[in-house]
């Protein structure tokens, strides 16, 4: 008598086994490479810092403004592109591009610096006087 049970409950587990794998079996799955690739577009359309420099990418090509020749002009072009967009953290985007230069500007020169940057109201001023101080302190990607 119990032996029958346990055959039957054997049984039982083989059958949703069975049903188990059909299931599976009819399912979609994606080849590894399309995985990371969905990984991949989800990660540029979920994350802002990179919308931020495709979406910066996209207004230098469309407008015909030069593109950034080295990488530095890039980082530069990012953030003047980040302070137009909202003026209001122009303090902290330049404090971000200040922090570039951490070992070789002084924590009280970097606010005098960031006084004289915050102050500029001159786009193209403001960008000549970053490039300046990227070749002065010869900053190098």
């Amino acid at each position: 008598m119990e032996r029958e049970k346990i055959l039957s409950i054997i049984k039982g587990i083989e059958e949703k086994n069975l049903e188990l794998e059909k299931y599976l079996s009819n399912l979609t799955i994606l080849s590894r490479n399309d995985v990371i690739k969905e990984i991949s577009q989800n990660i540029i359309q979920n994350n802002e810092l990179l919308q931020e420099i495709v979406s910066s990418k996209e207004q230098l090509f469309s407008s015909g403004i030069k593109r950034p020749t080295s990488p530095i002009q890039h980082i530069i072009e990012g953030f003047l592109s980040k302070i137009k967009n909202t003026p209001s953290k122009k303090v902290i985007y330049l404090r971000e591009f200040l922090e570039i230069f951490k070992q070789e500007i002084s924590e009280k020169d970097k606010d005098v610096i960031l006084q004289s940057l915050k102050d500029e109201k001159n786009e193209e001023e403001l960008k000549e006087k970053m490039i300046t101080l990227a070749n002065t302190f010869e900053l190098k990607f």
